[in-house]
């Protein structure tokens, strides 16, 4: 491995740009790109679809429609998974049945359901306005949108630390270079060093692991139901 080698691949792990959350991509919208990458919506991608739905449905309510008609409407705007949903709860509202089971139903699987399914069932129950509640269903969703991106930012700078202790093997090697020392000079002359450089290798990866571990847990959402 040459010099010019390691220069590119330490600068290139050093500049890979983490994971950002797209704003501003209206409902409905395809992003540009392969349908391999735009299949990998990320949950905040989703949360953010899931809002306004909710407001469209409140739009759509107040301008005079039945929640039937609302849900037709907005189905047929709405993003993927959404859109599934909807037309099963314009399907349950045509048959004449309560739309609330169905948000409930799908509230196990998509806990971010949660908020709308509950609106829906508390109007069906007590016959309070659908309108308000959805609108602050979107409200609640885009709470949760904001309070996701505030921890992402907040974790950045661990993410960033993960990174740098991972490549400072890379700048030790690099520096052994300009003294002419390649790595398989460094680590290959004994067995010793070899078994030294792979037990480095399985903590590295066990460090990201527990890591990444716990970070997950850091920024975790308690859902309430």
């Amino acid at each position: 491995m040459s010099l010019p080698v390691i220069s590119l691949v330490l600068a290139a792990v050093l500049c890979w740009p983490g994971r950002r959350v797209a704003t501003g991509v209206p409902v409905g919208t395809t992003r540009p790109g392969p349908s391999w990458w735009r299949a990998r919506a990320s949950p905040l991608d989703d949360l953010e679809g899931l809002a306004r739905v909710a407001d469209l449905i409140a739009m759509t309510l107040r301008s005079g429609a039945t929640p039937v008609t609302a849900v037709e409407v907005v189905a047929r705007e709405a993003p993927q998974p959404w859109a599934d949903v909807l037309a099963e709860v314009h399907e349950q509202l045509s048959s004449g049945g309560p739309a609330g089971q169905v948000w409930r139903a799908h509230a196990q699987q998509r806990p971010e359901l949660g908020a709308l399914a509950g609106a829906w069932a508390l109007s069906e129950a007590l016959g309070v306005a659908l309108a308000p509640s959805m609108t602050t269903s979107a409200q609640v969703l885009r709470a949760q949108v904001q309070a996701r991106r505030r921890l992402d930012a907040s974790t950045s700078g661990a993410r960033a630390t993960m990174r740098m202790l991972t490549l400072l093997p890379l700048a030790g090697l690099l520096a052994g270079l300009t003294f002419g020392l390649a790595p398989w000079e460094v680590y290959g002359h004994s067995p010793v060093t070899m078994v030294s450089a792979c037990v480095g290798l399985g903590l590295t990866a066990i460090g990201w692991i527990v890591c990444r571990w716990v970070l997950s847990r850091a920024v975790a959402a308690e859902v309430h139901r």
